[in-house]
C-alpha cells in the first residue's frame, strides 16, 4: 500500500538527511502531511510505530519503511528509550512521468548483453518496508550520506541524489533476492537455470515439461506472470546472446551464426535478432568491435 516509485532515469532529489536518537523515549513520530516529500526511515535500534492512512507499521532494529508523499502519516506509541534512526526526505524528479503503462523493471529479465533503450524507461517500485541482511553495511552507507549532507561541497545536492539512488537500488536488489525464495519463484528460477544450461538451442514444450515434472501450460502461465515474458521469448534472448558472442568473431557471418543456433533460415534469425536487440545483425556487425 502506498509504495514509492522512481523511474530508472529519475534521481530521488534530496531535501534532508539526518540521524536521530531518543535516549529517554519521550517523543514519537511526527503527525504530518508532506505534500511533495517522500520519507525513508531506518531504525538502527529500538522501536518506532508509524501509521500511514490508518495502516500500522512497526519498525525495529535493522528495519526500514518508505512513506509516500501527500499521504497523512503519524506516530502511535512513543519511541522506545534509546531508539536510534536515520531518515531521508526526498522529492520526486520534476521530470518523473507517472503512467499506468510504465513497465516495472523486474519484468525485463533481460538475457542479452545489449541493453535496450526502453529498459531505462522502466519503473522501480521500492519495497514498502523490510529488514536489511547486513546492518553494518547499511548503517555505514547511511552514515556516509549524513556526512555528505553536512558537507559544504558545491555539488552536494547532485552527489547526494546519486548516492541515495544507489542506496535505494541496493535495497531494491535485496528485496528481489528475497522474493526469489517463494515457491513460485523457485520454479521460475529452475526454468531459467534449465534454459540457461541449454542456451545454444531452444527446448521443446515436452522437454521442458519432462525436465520439471509439471504441466507445460501451467509452467508457461507461471513464467509469463513472474517475468513478463513468454518461454519462447526468453529462450530467443538466450539464443541471441549466443549470437552476439559469435558475431564478435571475425571469421563468422550472419548465415553461419543462424545455422549454428538452429534457426530455420537467416531471415528469421535476423527478425528475431532485431526484435530482441533493436538492431539488425548486419547493423550490429557494422557498429561493434570484433576480435
Amino acid at each position: 500500500m502506498y509504495e514509492v516509485s522512481i523511474n530508472s532515469t529519475s534521481l530521488p532529489l534530496i531535501r534532508e538527511i539526518g540521524h536521530m536518537k531518543d535516549n529517554d523515549g519521550t517523543s514519537g513520530h511526527p503527525d504530518r502531511l508532506m505534500e511533495k516529500i517522500n520519507v525513508f526511515v531506518y531504525v538502527k535500534k529500538g522501536h518506532i510505530q508509524v501509521f500511514e492512512d490508518n495502516h500500522e507499521y512497526n519498525l525495529y532494529d535493522s528495519s526500514y519503511l518508505f512513506l509516500r508523499k501527500n499521504i497523512h502519516h503519524w506516530g502511535g506509541s512513543l519511541y522506545s528509550p534509546g531508539t536510534e534512526w536515520f531518515y531521508i526526505h526526498f522529492y520526486d524528479s520534476p521530470y518523473l512521468k507517472e503512467s499506468k503503462d510504465t513497465i516495472e523493471y523486474t519484468q525485463f529479465y533481460q538475457q542479452s548483453s545489449l541493453i535496450l533503450e526502453e529498459t531505462y524507461a522502466s519503473q522501480i517500485i521500492l519495497p514498502k518496508q523490510g529488514k536489511v541482511t547486513n546492518c553494518e553495511y547499511t548503517e555505514l552507507q547511511l552514515k556516509k550520506l549524513v556526512d555528505a549532507y553536512h558537507s559544504p561541497h558545491p555539488i552536494r545536492p547532485l552527489s547526494l541524489s546519486v548516492s541515495t539512488f544507489e542506496f535505494f537500488i541496493d535495497l531494491y536488489a535485496q528485496k528481489l533476492e528475497e522474493v526469489k525464495t517463494s515457491k513460485k519463484n523457485r520454479t521460475v528460477q529452475k526454468m531459467i537455470e534449465l534454459f540457461t544450461h541449454h542456451a545454444k538451442r531452444k527446448l521443446t514444450s515436452s522437454e521442458i515439461s519432462q525436465e520439471l515434472g509439471m504441466n507445460y501450460a501451467y509452467l508457461s502461465t507461471l513464467f509469463r506472470k513472474e517475468t513478463g515474458k513468454s518461454i519462447t521469448q526468453f529462450q530467443d534472448e538466450l539464443l541471441i546472446e549466443q549470437a552476439i558472442t559469435l558475431l564478435k568473431r571475425e571469421s563468422v557471418n550472419v548465415s553461419e551464426v543462424s545455422d549454428v543456433l538452429g534457426f530455420s533460415n537467416p531471415f528469421y534469425f535476423s527478425r528475431v535478432f532485431k526484435r530482441i536487440t533493436g538492431v539488425a545483425p548486419t547493423t550490429y556487425l557494422n557498429q561493434t568491435y570484433r576480435s
